[in-house]
């Protein structure tokens, strides 16, 4: 019988506007959430998210952390379901008003999916497909160096992997109404024969329901060729819930 059920989500939604503000001022959001549920079993899981850039006419810094926690108890035995800490950074540097060159960095822990520890370096070129007042679309491209700590391993697989990836991506944002956007961002990192090929798909609708709070709708899903023995490539999650920009 259920005793008790409590959930709150929550997904941080980057802007509710198209085109980047450059007025040389950070502009974000911040979020948290969680959930708990007691039955037969007792589940909790909580998640943190920031994001912010600072854009001018000249360049961008994009800035952003993701942490998600999770666990399931069942007759004593408690099993750990989410651990997730992602952190990472862009520079972008505009050579024209259409093409643009960036360089980036990203670190992440996620040992239910395998990862004891990953970092990622890149560096490349993009261009502004779309640039209009309800629409940005932008193709990008670039090449970075990459290691893997697995956090657990088969013999006679290997404990880690490092190599050069290829990074190919898309953003894409629209603005809707005056409350309301869509974001979607696709990036695919092609690398050595060991390192395999991985890629993320993240997207975003939100929708301003008072001053700066929004009510969002989140979707990620994650994919991994060389996940390691015993575990899945593909890792999803959806997010239902209330944001705050700044």
């Amino acid at each position: 019988m259920l005793k008790s059920v409590f959930i709150i989500s929550v997904f941080a939604a980057g802007a509710t506007q198209a085109q980047t503000v450059t007025d040389g001022q950070w502009h974000g959001a911040l979020s948290a959430g969680g959930s708990f549920a007691n039955n037969n079993s007792t589940t909790q899981n909580l998640n943190f998210s920031a994001d912010g850039s600072k854009a001018t006419l000249q360049d961008k810094v994009s800035l952003y952390s993701l942490a998600n926690y999770g666990s399931s108890t069942v007759n004593d035995v408690k099993t750990r379901t989410a651990q997730l800490l992602r952190a990472g950074g862009r520079y972008d540097y505009n050579l024209s008003p259409d093409a643009f060159a960036f360089g980036g960095a990203e670190l992440e822990t996620n040992k239910p999916q395998n990862i004891n520890s990953r970092y990622a370096l890149n560096a490349g070129a993009g261009y502004h497909v779309i640039r209009s007042k309800d629409t940005a679309f932008d193709v990008f491209a670039g090449i970075g160096y990459s290691g893997k700590r697995f956090a657990e391993t088969v013999a006679p697989a290997p404990s880690s992997v490092n190599g050069a990836e290829l990074l190919l991506g898309e953003e894409y944002s629209h603005q809707l109404s005056s409350t309301s956007a869509f974001k979607q961002r696709l990036v695919i990192y092609p690398g050595q024969s060991d390192m395999g090929l991985r890629s993320t798909l993240d997207m975003s609708l939100a929708t301003v329901v008072a001053n700066a709070w929004t009510l969002n709708l989140g979707a990620n899903i994650n994919y991994n060729s060389k996940p390691g023995a015993g575990f899945k490539t593909t890792s999803s999650l959806l997010t239902v819930g209330f944001g705050y920009k700044y």
